[in-house]
């Protein structure tokens, strides 16, 4: 599947041309229907085009379904913003391309046909899409019910279609506020709105009775199950090609309007005014050519050429718009996931590291957003409705230190000391400068702590599916070190603008937890990953199920809470105990039957999920620690463990997509191991490319500058990277004459040796940087 969106409207394209189509939220605003679960099995329904042949009465699919007939040739190619599929049957061949422009709610579909043969060609084109219209989870559970509002007609050339009662969680019964519309830049023939015209009674879109037959039947619609089908009747002659364009979406209403008709009315003028935009090909090609040139622009903030050109492709494009998706989109919905309309709080707050290199502005848009979900006291919501700005509170432990990390990355990336300065406001009451919301955040987890100096796990921390004793006295060893991470990092900013007593206080804090981990949390081996409220261990080597855990002596690692001798002891526990030729799992064993003590992991089949997956988001600070630990070897091989570029080349066993990562792939204890699954929606794909950019290759962002600190498999001779930063273009080229993991010899910035390894920022211009390892 391919994720295609301006950051308003969505499209979700399959392979087979499946998928559905939503604006502004998932919840509340479906344009086209997705059947969860169903999707992942069938691929169905999605935005297909039929083709029948008149004079044999013959019938395909141009993206292979949702006929599934037998093609001559069949192949799609995903690329960024945009899917083509490309077939042949029966001497035709046909391609479409979807995108969706950069300005409009709409996605387009530019179809080509060729003619191959010495013959006239007299053919039948359908487009098809069934609605959804507004809200997903009622159009689910009362389907029969909720089609009685659906209100489907044809004028002008368009389908337009919308509901004509819309529920919101602060709004009943009154009608959707778009209207949805389909059409094409040739004149229709024919045309249906209701489903049982177009496939007949106890038909479907396999084998549609208005295709068999070769015509639709010109229904309009009100209270059926809706679809949009425009048939278009051609004749192509011997080797003639043929080209039209379709154009779906939804037109916005006037919310001044004060009635229904009026509502509706206004938005298919609206609707109208971006069909007219896009009535001329030229008018779409420029559309699409747009379309490129931005994520061209994009990319080309940070780029890479290493050794490994799977590498490159990972991380100079695939996974870096991965992590754009989740910026936008969170874990909203997939194919897997979704359709509640809700944006995680620590998602989003991980989601925004991954996008910051390249677009700052979006960063700062989406932490300020952040920052506004925040109360007063310290605590956050831990996810919220996009569409009514509602905050669900959970007590997660871990909320508050996602924002403090989000903060940090935000100040390395700018240098900005006076963002510190600017006020937001708190989601209840008040208004405070973001230096006080990031100390309100750390003294809510610092007044949540046990008489061990360990901090609560609360309702859950990270591993949210460890929630057995719901409100439980357990600790977490992870807020623990996420805690000492973020004063650590926190230090040099709160000192530059003089919180010298601040930082006294923190830095003892600091050594009583860390103090208090080692003490408590050292397993002999490795970290246990917390305690339940006996404290008795959780993830012990005393444990029957979840004996280590990979997030316990990662994090250790990133925080400094555990000293280099025993951070290299703990993650070589990792290798030992829980690495597989798949990557390593989050812990083992897994629980193999569900223990109201440990919640929901331990309900989840085992080795899928939380419950001893190889769950990547916790695999992309394996590799961070392993730089931190400076070894370069272990980091990449962790990194290519789980590569989906590599996975990938396991199509019949990974069986997910090749170009994104997924959140876990089965682990050693299920019977598929080594299968991904939930794609997309993953705070893996941050993660992964700020440890590739800031640790593996070593371009990290402090506060004086640009710290140059590579950790590289010692075979990698040579690696260049370019990488815009504070207003400046660098070019960097990292020489390994010696073959080592890390250490830099020198360094020489437009032909002048500096001391030390941080480029003091040169805010303008174009600059040359030769590193030497040895």
């Amino acid at each position: 599947m391919n994720f295609i969106t301006n950051g308003q409207y969505v499209a979700q394209v399959s392979q087979t041309g499946g998928g559905h189509s939503f604006i502004e939220d998932s919840a509340y605003n479906r344009i086209t229907r997705e059947i969860p679960g169903d999707n992942l099995i069938e691929d169905r329904p999605g935005r297909y085009v039929y083709i029948r042949d008149n004079d044999t009465g013959e019938y395909w699919g141009l993206t292979w379904q949702p006929v599934m007939k037998k093609l001559d040739h069949f192949q799609t190619r995903h690329g960024i913003g945009y899917t083509t599929i490309e077939s042949s049957y029966d001497g035709i061949d046909g391609s479409i391309t979807y995108f969706v422009p950069l300005e409009d709610p709409c996605e387009i579909w530019q179809i080509k046909l060729n003619n191959f043969t010495e013959r006239k060609r007299r053919l039948s084109i359908f487009v098809f899409v069934e609605w959804d219209l507004g809200v997903r989870h009622e159009n689910i559970l009362e389907a029969a019910f909720n089609d009685l509002f659906n209100d489907m007609i044809f004028k002008d050339n368009t389908i337009f279609a919308t509901k004509r009662r819309w529920n919101t969680a602060e709004r009943e019964g009154l009608y959707w506020d778009k209207v949805a519309f389909l059409t094409m830049d040739h004149q229709a023939d024919s045309f249906d709105c209701i489903k049982e015209r177009f496939t007949g009674m106890y038909g479907d879109i396999i084998a549609p009775k208005a295709v068999i037959e070769g015509k639709c039947t010109r229904s309009q619609g009100l209270g059926h199950r809706a679809v949009g089908v425009l048939q278009k009747n051609i004749t192509l002659g011997p080797k003639a090609p043929a080209h039209f364009n379709v154009i779906l979406g939804a037109g916005y209403t006037n919310p001044e309007a004060k009635s229904f008709v009026q509502a509706q009315t206004s938005g298919m003028r609206h609707a109208a005014k971006i069909i007219e935009k896009y009535q001329k090909p030229s008018a779409i090609e420029q559309a699409f050519e747009a379309v490129r040139a931005h994520w061209e622009e994009y990319n080309g903030h940070v780029m890479s050429k290493s050794p490994d050109p799977l590498f490159d492709y990972s991380f100079n494009y695939w996974n870096k718009y991965q992590s754009w998706i989740t910026s936008h989109w969170s874990e909203m919905d997939t194919y897997y996931i979704g359709g509640g309309g809700t944006i995680g709080f620590r998602d989003m707050a991980q989601h925004l590291i991954g996008v910051m290199p390249n677009d700052i502005t979006l960063a700062r848009k989406r932490l300020l957003e952040l920052l506004s979900y925040q109360f007063k006291e310290g605590r956050t919501v831990h996810n919220w409705d996009k569409l009514t700005k509602r905050g669900h509170v959970t007590d997660h432990s871990d909320d508050t230190q996602w924002l403090i990390t989000s903060v940090l990355f935000y100040l390395k990336e700018t240098g900005d000391l006076k963002f510190l300065k600017e006020e937001v406001d708190y989601y209840d009451t008040g208004r405070a400068t973001i230096l006080h919301h990031v100390i309100r955040a750390m003294d809510y987890s610092l007044k949540h702590l046990s008489s061990r100096h360990l901090p609560y796990r609360m309702s859950a921390d990270w591993n949210d599916a460890l929630n057995g004793e719901h409100e439980s006295k357990g600790e977490s060893q992870m807020v623990a070190c996420q805690i000492c991470y973020n004063i650590r990092e926190l230090a040099p900013f709160l000192n530059e603008i003089g919180e010298h007593e601040l930082v006294d206080k923190y830095q003892r804090i600091y050594k009583k937890i860390k103090e208090s981990v080692n003490h408590y949390l050292w397993d002999g081996g490795w970290y246990t990953r917390g305690t339940a409220k006996d404290h008795s261990a959780i993830g012990s080597k005393k444990s029957k199920a979840n004996k280590i855990d990979i997030n316990a002596q990662s994090w250790a690692v990133l925080s400094g809470v555990a000293d280099k001798p025993r951070g290299i002891k703990a993650m070589d526990a990792v290798w030992k105990h829980l690495n597989t030729k798949y990557g390593p799992a989050m812990f083992l064993p897994s629980y193999q039957h569900p223990e109201e003590r440990y919640g929901v992991i331990s309900q989840f089949t085992p080795g899928t999920k939380e419950n001893g997956a190889i769950f990547n988001h916790p695999v992309a600070w394996a590799v961070i620690a392993e730089t931190v630990l400076g070894r370069g070897d272990h980091a990449y091989k962790f990194w290519k463990e789980t590569s989906f570029a590599y996975r990938g080349q396991e199509p019949e066993l990974y069986r997910v997509e090749p170009y994104v990562y997924a959140e876990f792939v089965y682990g050693p204890e299920h019977p598929e191991f080594g299968r991904g699954s939930f794609t997309w929606a993953t705070g893996s794909a941050s993660w992964f490319w700020r440890a590739c950019l800031d640790y593996i290759l070593g371009l990290q962002p402090v506060l004086g500058g640009l710290k140059i600190d590579p950790c590289l498999p010692k075979d990698w001779r040579q690696v260049e990277i370019g990488r815009k930063f504070r207003g400046a273009d660098y070019h960097i080229r990292i020489q390994n004459p010696f073959r080592v993991n890390r250490g830099v010899d020198r360094i020489l910035v437009d032909g002048v040796r500096i001391t030390g390894n941080v480029i003091a920022p040169f805010n303008s211009g174009v600059h040359f940087v030769e590193v030497v390892l040895g």
